[in-house]
């Protein structure tokens, strides 16, 4: 039965209201069992058709006992309290007309103050518009029966009048304290939000700052060997091994560099994860980036990922990788000196959408993933 509202607010109102929804199940069945039972049981000859009475009342207990359920289960009457306001409404109007009409504003109309508290039961937590709705829709469904009967002298309207106010002003100031306590909810909601947003964001930051000083000092402690040894004339710059080694420090910080941007590309940020492990393995990647491109869904990415990874994770000392947008479509190819073994020969297309096109020959291995996003 809950709305289809935000559902941290929601549970916070529910917690922030239990308290006084249980009070409000006391002072309800209280009134049910101390004053309106005896009241009917007393003045059973005001209505023509005795048991609509005894029904009516009947009513209100069961919705009662279902709003202590509900409070039992830390639950709101949600979507659910204006189909039961109107039935209520229905309740009372067949209540009202069992009545004779002097009865309309005595003793024996049982309905007239007690369906305002169910009002109130259904309700709580939610705007004060519908209770104000509710309970103005009761009293004018008795003031027009009042009227329609001929019971419009001034001692019945002035008695009509005290038992409305005086019933409907304490259910109002109950009703009233329900949506101060909802409005508390959602700014209490609200500000538990932002500060998981912050200790979230300070986390990432924390993390991210360790891992790049993680990487930054290991990529030290290749570079400064590497250029020291430049430097005082122990390595040479024409040697190829000194070559690759600066080759692959360097395609390191240009990555680094560029984290900021691939933070907001998911496919971008994965592919550096697994050219990482790649350098890592001693391979020296040329990577390069052309052209605009669409985001592809999370499924997608780690399709063309998969494609391609084995290209690139199978290659030994070489591969090149090329991340481009042409036209409408995302673009991920590899060229590598991967084993044969490691990828299959051929052109398929995927469940996403999007299509594989591999080749193989000359000590080379090609593996292209294209997709674009459908019209």
């Amino acid at each position: 039965m809950r709305d289809s509202q935000d559902l941290s607010t929601q549970d916070l109102s529910t917690q922030l209201l239990r308290g006084m929804r249980i009070a409000q199940t006391v002072i309800v069945l209280v009134i049910l069992v101390g004053l309106n039972v005896p009241n009917l049981l007393a003045n059973l000859g005001g209505y023509r058709v005795p048991w609509a009475g005894i029904a009516s009342l009947g009513v209100f207990f069961v919705l009662a006992g279902i709003d202590a359920v509900l409070v039992a289960r830390h639950r709101l009457w949600g979507r659910a309290r204006w189909p039961v306001a109107v039935f209520l409404l229905v309740v009372t109007l067949g209540a009202s007309l069992a009545l004779h009409p002097a009865e309309l504003s005595g003793p024996a109309h049982v309905t007239l103050g007690s369906a305002g508290w169910i009002a109130v039961l259904l309700f709580t937590g939610a705007s004060l518009r519908g209770l104000l709705a509710v309970l103005g829709a009761h009293l004018l469904i008795v003031l027009g029966l009042l009227l329609a009967t001929g019971r419009s002298d001034q001692v019945t309207l002035v008695a009509f009048a005290t038992t409305a106010v005086a019933v409907t002003s304490f259910q109002l100031a109950v009703g009233l304290a329900g949506s101060a306590l909802r409005a508390v909810a959602v700014q209490a909601a609200a500000a538990a939000e932002e500060s998981a947003r912050t200790v979230t964001a300070d986390a990432v930051a924390a993390a991210v700052h360790t891992d790049r000083e993680a990487r930054y000092a290991e990529l030290r402690a290749v570079a400064l060997p590497l250029l020291r040894g430049i430097g005082d004339g122990t390595r040479s710059p024409a040697d190829p091994e000194v070559q690759r080694a600066a080759a692959l420090g360097a395609a390191r910080l240009r990555r680094m560099f560029a984290e900021e941007r691939d933070a907001a590309d998911p496919l971008a940020a994965e592919l550096a994860t697994l050219i990482d492990i790649a350098e890592r393995r001693g391979v020296e990647v040329h990577y390069s980036e052309r052209g605009s491109r669409a985001i592809p869904p999370p499924d997608v990415c780690q399709g063309l990922l998969d494609e391609v990874g084995a290209g690139l994770l199978g290659a030994e000392r070489t591969a090149r990788v090329t991340l481009s947008g042409v036209e409408r479509a995302v673009v991920l190819s590899v060229v590598s000196d991967a084993a044969e073994g490691r990828v299959v020969p051929g052109e398929r297309t995927r469940a996403d959408g999007s299509t594989v096109t591999t080749v193989v020959g000359g000590g080379r291995t090609w593996v292209e993933a294209r997709w674009a996003p459908r019209s």
